[in-house]
């Protein structure tokens, strides 16, 4: 059984969150209605993992989150409002400590995925750290671990690339802060990033990632020249993809069926990759739950593109990298500190 702390000013989410988890078998729940009841309870007991809401009295979320983490390690998921300053708070959660976010039902038709959301991503993170790392497997792979980094022939591909592909989800947004801020300043490959996100979220984010990185990031519009050196970000509620036309590579951005389950999908981008660039691009597919990306990421292998997974140790969640390592799709697994120092020798 994992125990969870359900921190709520609000009577109502507390007990609907509380009989959701309860109602699998899997969690043993304990609420706070303060963030001052919540650091008690935190000091005096362990939990696997701490829901926290954002407008609460005395302190809010991301206070109390920087609070928590000065006394333990114990995953946090931030409960948030489906709205742009929702949004912002959100970022900061991240930033803080929160490993990811779900979003607050704001109809009675929305509180059935609300609660297949928490018991899906409460049982992801605990699952994957109820397991010690020293025993953790790698087997049935081919790829090769971060030995091969320095490789020139490693570095003479990478710099053939036309276009990066990135594929990512839970735990996704701060990876993604440290990695950019790293990048060389005259960094000259076009990214395309998939970040699993709602409409509302994107926007802001690529706006918060463009002012933290001074770098030229934003929301990816349709049929737009991929400039050298941009990052472009998958809108929520699209999918992102790469085409030619006249002669250059352009974003585009499409209204189609969600694609296991995701839309933006890791896969639709690869795909389109994989098509218009094969060999001169790199996939690099990152921490996150389920298999997202791992088909469209093994047709980028087999045109001949770099593809790349991001190690177990690093990641948040490792379903997507380990998904796409376990198809074949995967050269090198890499953590994100050995890929910016990769991408930095191109």
């Amino acid at each position: 059984m994992y125990k969870v702390l359900v921190v709520d000013d609000s009577a109502f989410m507390r007990q609907l969150i509380k009989s959701f988890l309860e109602s699998t078998g899997k969690f043993v729940v304990t609420v706070a209605q303060t963030p001052l009841i919540a650091l008690d309870k935190v000091r005096k007991f362990k939990f696997d993992v701490i829901t926290i809401d954002y407008e609460m009295p005395y302190m809010n979320g991301v206070e109390l989150i920087k609070k928590i983490k000065e006394i333990t390690d114990t995953k946090i998921l931030m409960v948030s409002a489906y709205t742009r300053p929702g949004a912002y708070t959100t970022f900061e959660a991240l930033s803080a400590g929160a490993f990811d976010y779900i979003l607050k039902p704001s109809s009675d038709e929305e509180i059935e995925e609300f609660k297949y959301e928490l018991i899906k991503k409460l049982t992801a993170v605990c699952e994957e750290f109820k397991v010690d790392d020293a025993s953790k497997t790698k087997e049935g792979t081919t790829a090769i671990e971060g030995k091969i980094l320095l490789e020139e022939s490693i570095i003479e591909r990478a710099r053939l690339a036309k276009v990066i592909g990135i594929g990512i989800s839970t735990g996704g947004p701060p990876v993604l802060e440290k990695m950019f801020k790293s990048l060389k300043k005259d960094f000259p490959i076009p990214i395309l990033v998939v970040q699993h996100m709602p409409p509302n979220f994107t926007k802001p984010f690529a706006d918060r990632l463009a002012s933290i990185t001074s770098k030229c990031i934003k929301e990816a519009s349709d049929r737009e020249e991929i400039k050298s050196g941009c990052i472009y970000i998958a809108k929520g509620g699209y999918h992102l993809a790469v085409e030619e036309i006249n002669g250059k590579l352009c974003t585009r951005v499409l209204d189609l069926e969600k694609i296991k389950s995701h839309k933006p999908s890791a896969d639709i981008l690869f795909s389109s990759i994989a098509e218009a660039c094969e060999k001169a691009s790199i996939g690099i597919i990152m921490t996150g739950m389920g298999y997202d990306g791992s088909d469209g990421i093994l047709e980028m292998r087999k045109k001949g593109a770099l593809t790349i997974a991001q190690d177990e140790k690093s990641c948040v969640v490792f379903g997507m990298p380990k998904a796409a390592i376990e198809k074949g799709a995967i050269e090198l697994i890499l953590s994100p500190d050995q890929i910016v120092e990769l991408l930095n020798r191109v």
